[in-house]
């Protein structure tokens, strides 16, 4: 009932504390609560393993009061099961004890108790408060029975047996003097105490009485006084420091002192022949120093040892004690009759026994002072070694506390960060691409609206063009109008030569000067003057003239010279961007300057696409994901850097042609320079000839002047030299205007040749890029049949794959379905376990009981019956001092004692057979393990059908692998295909840059403009759908990017998945192995409960124990077959040597025996089977790590995939981009042939005006 109500406490107490933390009112409790409870009930320690039980995997789980109370049980006593043995091996130790000071100090003796009492000892005979003897007895033990089992294993250690033999000792040895202080102490009044005290220290042979009574009682008249002499009395006895007083133990106390009472009262006869003082506080011999080994001495030994102290009739008190001298003198014998004498009589043989029993007593107190002293320093060096031990566990446990929630904590941060990366990262990608795609439509749109410009301004060029032509035909009819003026001109100066010389004939005819004369010469200096300033101004705009041809070769030369370093895009593009067209100088200066610059912004590109990379493959599903990426990187990092190699050597290949064709440009400038240098000096030529025909006529107007001045000439003559200088005039008009109109013819010839050998250029050029542009356009298209190809390839993939992600989704729940079916029989197994576990061991604790009562009863029997002997003899010696009805008392009460302990001895007998009738029951229950058994035979079909599954996915998972291997070749070989692609695109794109440069050469040309807007066209036409091919090709890679990113979080959730189920078949196996070495001791403890049975029962657990160390190493050895063999030879024998004993065994331990023989047997086949099934699991779970990897596998291949289609995406935007500048570069060259053929509209118009100005000259002649 007790112990009913202790418990009912308990739990109602920790049901309130379980209330307390529940802040919701639920009845329920979920981890954080939990985490608190655990911390009120100071349960740090084993705070993970209570959660890990209680909730197990779940997050969010909860727990009612029952099962918390249920986990909180199983997880202290699976604590209490690793520290059963310092438990129980605590009682072995001494305790300390606690010194106080002593009553009384004489030399280096010391008198009194040197440690505190237990307690005030219940069945020692002493007084109360009435004066009443022996007013107290021996009361029933209350304490639980964990107490009495710490009693009992404690009372059987050395040192407590040791410590109970002193405290029966010296309660022996108080036990006279209370019986002969009983009278006095009625009759005399409390200041009498000091004669009962000389009396008593007289008695003991103590000294210095006086100091004795000053110490314990300065006041002898204070009440009291004689309960404190009798306490240092009664710790006057020597006693050993080995009072085990424990701080956890004080309510154990007055049992143990009880205990020690009764043991004082139960010591048996057979040891001493009366209960004096001498004979309880040495032992069963005296002059144990004198003692060889054999319990004998020799008699002179003893008597020198008499005659040492002063004795000098040893001899004849041997003699009178009936020893002889010639034998060996036996010291218990020698005891006994000392004892006996000593209490018949007081005369020197009373003397020689106190002295023998002086000198064992200080010899016993020597020996036991240092045993005492060694024990107290081991039993310190014992609690220091334990406190290290507890501390440094403490510190571990602590530690591998710290480091997991560190790790947990460092685990879910980076799980966190990476979560967040790949998010942003998510995010960014999208937002990529929707800017990308605005860029692009933007761009469209931007082009678009080009190109309608660029529609309108070629037809405003045609109807330039068609004005340039109609002026042109204008300019030509003028042409001729002016040459037939010239002809008339010309025939006009014939005619005025002829008369100018029919005129000089006429004045030099007639001698006589007269007034005509005069006026004629007056109109013939005019006419001089107005010829000269003709002249001149002729000479004037002939310079002029050619001023202009050699601007007009200058800049052909220049514009042919410019063109081919105008290949490179962006140095064009600055130069006609900066610079204006007429500046020459300038222009040149700055497209040389500009080149360089234009190389280094060609490198970005690269760079570029290396960061865009950069973006898409930032690590997004592991560790292991990420290096994989980076190895990426690293490959095509190296495959940028060779790009960027054979780029630069592309570049310098296409820089030293530059410069070849500058130099070619240069040699033709020279020569076209050449040419012009001699049709000019062909120019200065015939100029100098006119001039030496105006000196010419200079000369011949100076001899007119002359003839006039003479008066020779007539009328006549006059007239004739008009004439002649008419003609003469008339001449140089028609040179003039020849010259004129040949030079004009020349530049119309070169004019039509030029363009002529440029269209057939043009034409050519255009051809060929049409045909390359066709092949392009055929290539693309093949390219883009295979990747529908490696699409739908791609789509079946994911189809197979689905297909076996399904399978492993069937698989898990089958996996789950068996989990739960092993968790369920484990724990049944495990509750029967504990149920043997705790049967067991209070068989165990009953049979010992058993045994040691029954050996205790045997002795006290015995000595019960020599304690009536002896007080016999004792109340016929004794009746003068009145101490028969205390002897009488004393044995009434022994008597009772008896009778109360063998009540009991009958209360734990009936609680053994209650005891083993639960055990019968417990081993019935255990017959229920064939039904386990049978259940595990259906859940080792489901893994053998699990296995046949897991070897179809392997199969096909290497079919896949052949099918993904094949995949990359292809793959590898298209690759190789777009790298030669690129490489001919880049070769078509120089090669198409020298047809804009030799296009350009022809920017004055209509036939150019329409050619450019064509191709424009066409570009147009070709960029609009590689645009479209390039988004649908983006669609579809960022559709499967999405879909293998879902594949990945999908496989690694599987991975999540099947590494719980891992680290819980890692519990099953722990558990199972805990298990096996708890059946392991239960066999040894049933093996300890019976008496004959025990030997049977022992042989067959050691045969057990060797079958299932045998099973595990043939579990471990992986089957090998002769071992195998071997082990089954060696458990047959086994077996039948445990028939053999069992034959041997009566009819109930035949019974028993066979039942744990069965119980055994299923035990060891669901351990087996457990076994065999927890290593098809392992298999199972190692089969899908290895389809796990081949899944990442060929999500990595895939990403690498991924990553070459977007630097082929990241390809066509490049040569979108080129293809952009291109279009720029054609507008600029059409604003520039704008403003050139305004330049020769303007040029056009000053010929017009000269020839214009040419001719009202010759009209106003």
């Amino acid at each position: 009932m007790e112990e009913e109500e202790e418990h009912s406490r308990y739990v109602a107490q920790l049901k309130a504390e379980f209330d307390s933390c529940d802040t919701t009112a639920t009845g329920f409790l979920y981890r954080d609560e939990l985490t608190v409870l655990c911390r009120k009930l100071q349960l740090d320690a084993h705070l993970a393993l209570l959660l890990d039980t209680l909730l197990g995997p779940q997050t969010y789980g909860r727990v009612n009061f029952e099962e918390f109370k249920e986990g909180f049980i199983s997880v202290l006593s699976r604590s209490l099961d690793f520290s059963t043995s310092e438990d129980d091996s605590s009682y072995l130790e001494p305790a300390i004890p606690e010194e106080v000071k002593p009553k009384f100090i004489k030399g280096t003796k010391c008198y009194g108790r040197r440690s505190h009492p237990d307690g005030k000892p219940d069945g020692v005979l002493t007084r109360d408060q009435d004066d009443s003897p022996l007013s107290r007895t021996e009361t029933a033990d209350p304490s639980p029975p964990s107490v009495r089992r710490a009693k009992l294993r404690r009372a059987t250690s050395l040192e407590s047996v040791e410590s109970l033999k002193f405290d029966e000792e010296a309660g022996s040895h108080r036990k006279p003097f209370q019986y002969k202080g009983c009278p006095q102490e009625q009759e005399e009044e409390v200041g009498g105490g000091g004669p009962v005290l000389t009396a008593l220290c007289d008695h003991l042979g103590l000294q210095d009485v006086d100091v004795l009574l000053r110490t314990v009682a300065p006041d002898l008249d204070q009440a009291g006084v004689l309960s404190e002499v009798q306490t240092v009395l009664c710790s006057y006895a020597p006693k050993s420091n080995s009072t085990p007083i424990r701080s956890a133990n004080l309510q154990r106390t007055p049992l143990r002192s009880s205990m020690q009472a009764q043991e004082v009262l139960e010591e048996p006869l057979a040891r001493s022949a009366s209960p004096s003082l001498l004979m309880a506080t040495v032992g069963q011999r005296v002059l144990s120093r004198l003692d060889d080994g054999s319990g004998c001495t020799s008699p002179e030994q003893v008597v020198a040892l008499w005659t040492e102290e002063g004795i000098q009739n040893s001899r004849e008190i041997l003699q009178t004690l009936d020893f002889t001298l010639e034998e060996r003198l036996s010291l218990s014998d020698l005891t006994l009759a000392l004892d006996n004498e000593l209490l018949v009589s007081g005369n020197g043989i009373h003397q020689v026994a106190l002295i023998s029993y002086k000198n064992e007593i200080q010899h016993l107190l020597e020996l036991s002072e240092r045993a005492c002293q060694e024990r107290d320093k081991l039993k310190t060096d014992l609690d220091l070694a334990d406190e290290r031990n507890l501390r440094l566990i403490r510190e571990v446990d602590d530690h591998h506390t710290s480091m997991e929630t560190m790790n947990e904590s460092r685990i879910r941060d980076m799980e966190q960060d990476f979560r967040e990366r790949l998010m942003s990262l998510r995010c960014q990608s999208v937002e990529e691409s929707e800017v990308l795609l605005q860029q692009v439509e933007l761009e469209r749109h931007i082009l678009m609206e080009e190109l309608q410009l660029l529609r309108v301004k070629d037809t405003e060029l045609q109807e330039e063009l068609s004005n340039i032509t109609q002026e042109k035909v204008r300019l030509e009819e003028e042409l001729d109008a002016v040459n037939v003026k010239l002809r008339d001109a010309e025939s006009s100066v014939i005619r005025l030569q002829g008369d100018l010389k029919q005129l000089l004939q006429d004045k030099f005819g007639s001698l006589d000067p007269t007034g005509t004369y005069l006026s004629h010469e007056e109109k013939f200096s005019t006419i001089i003057k107005e010829y000269e300033l003709q002249c001149r101004e002729l000479q004037d705009r002939n310079d002029e003239l050619s001023s202009e041809l050699d601007l007009l070769k200058i800049q052909r030369s220049s514009g042919r010279s410019e063109r081919p370093a105008g290949n490179d895009v962006s140095a064009s593009e600055l130069s006609w961007s900066l610079r204006h067209i007429e500046s020459e100088s300038d222009d040149s200066d700055m497209k040389q300057s500009s080149s360089p610059a234009a190389r280094k912004r060609l490198q970005p590109v690269d760079k570029i696409a290396l960061s865009s990379l950069d973006d898409v493959s930032v690590p997004a599903v592991s560790i292991q994901t990420e290096l994989a990426v980076e190895q990426l990187k690293e490959k095509h990092q190296q495959e940028v850097q060779q790009l960027n190699i054979q780029l630069e050597t592309q570049i310098n290949y296409y820089e030293r042609q530059l410069d070849v064709m500058k130099q070619s440009m240069e040699v033709e400038r020279k020569d076209i320079s050449q040419a012009f240098k001699l049709e000019i000096s062909e120019l200065e030529e015939q100029k100098s000839r006119a001039e030496q025909q105006v000196k010419q006529l200079k000369g011949t107007v100076d001899k007119l002047q002359t003839q006039i001045q003479q008066g020779a000439g007539g009328g006549a003559r006059s007239m004739e030299q008009e004439r002649k200088m008419h003609r003469e005039r008339a001449e140089l008009e028609q040179n003039f205007a020849r010259e004129i109109s040949n030079l004009v013819q020349r530049l119309s010839d070169e004019k039509e040749q030029l363009e002529a050998e440029l269209k057939l250029k043009m034409d050519q050029e255009v051809m060929r890029v049409r045909t390359q542009l066709e092949e392009v356009r055929l290539e693309n298209g093949a390219l883009q049949e295979r990747l529908r190809v490696l699409q739908q390839e791609v789509q079946n993939l994911d189809g197979e794959v689905a297909k076996k992600r399904r399978r492993l989704e069937e698989m898990e729940r089958e996996h789950e379905r068996s989990r739960k079916e092993e968790e369920r029989l484990q724990k049944e197994n495990f509750k029967y376990r504990e149920e043997v576990l705790d049967l067991s061991s209070r068989n165990l604790q009953l049979s010992s009981d058993n045994g040691d009562l029954s050996a205790r009863l045997c002795e006290k029997q015995e000595s019960v019956q020599m304690l009536q002997k002896h007080l016999a003899t004792v109340s016929k010696e004794q009746l003068e001092e009145g101490a028969a009805s205390q002897v009488q008392r004393l044995m009434e009460e022994k008597l009772q004692q008896q009778s109360e302990w063998l009540q009991q001895q009958e209360a734990r007998l009936k609680e053994q057979q209650l005891l083993e009738k639960e055990l019968i029951s417990c081993k019935e229950k255990l017959s229920s393990q064939s039904q386990l058994e049978a259940e595990l035979r259906s859940v080792m079909g489901k893994l053998l059908k699990v296995e046949e599954e897991k070897d179809l996915l392997q199969r096909d998972a290497k079919e896949q692998n052949h099918k993904v291997n094949s995949l990359q070749e292809e793959v590898e070989r298209l690759q190789s295909e777009l790298l030669v692609i690129t490489q001919e695109k880049v070769s078509h794109a120089q090669e198409v840059l020298e047809l804009y440069s030799k296009l350009s050469e022809a920017e004055n040309q209509v036939v150019q403009l329409e050619a450019n807007f064509q191709k424009l066209l066409k570009k147009e036409e070709l960029h609009q759908e590689l645009q479209e091919t390039q988004e649908q090709a983006s669609i579809t890679l960022q559709e499967q990017i999405h879909r293998m990113k879902v594949q990945n979080q999908e496989l690694q959730q599987q991975v999540s998945k099947l590494q719980v189920q891992e680290v819980q078949v890692q519990k099953l196996t722990q558990e199972q192995q805990t298990l096996k070495s708890r059946l392991m001791d239960v066999e040894a403890a049933l093996t300890q409960a019976q008496d004959q049975a025990v030997r049977a029962d022992t042989a067959l657990s050691v045969a057990k124990a060797q079958h299932l160390r045998q099973v595990q190493q043939l579990q471990q050895q992986a089957g090998c077959g002769e071992q195998v063999e071997v082990l089954q030879a060696q458990l047959e024998a086994e077996m039948k040597r445990s028939q053999q004993l069992e034959e041997v065994a009566k009819l109930q331990v035949q019974q028993s025996g066979s039942q744990i023989i069965m119980k055994q047997k299923q035990f060891d086949k669901a351990t087996v089977a457990l076994q065999q099934r927890v290593e098809e699991l392992e298999a199972k779970l190692k089969g899908l790590r290895l389809v796990l990897q081949e899944k990442i596998n060929q999500l990595k291949e895939q990403l690498v995939k991924n990553n070459r289609t977007s630097e082929m995406m990241k390809d066509l935007y490049v040569e979108n981009s080129q293809l952009m500048k291109a279009l720029q570069v054609t507008e600029l060259r059409q604003k520039e042939a704008e403003k050139k053929n305004l330049l020769f509209e303007e040029k056009v118009r000053m010929l017009n005006q000269l020839l214009r100005e040419a001719v009202a000259t010759v009209l106003a002649t």
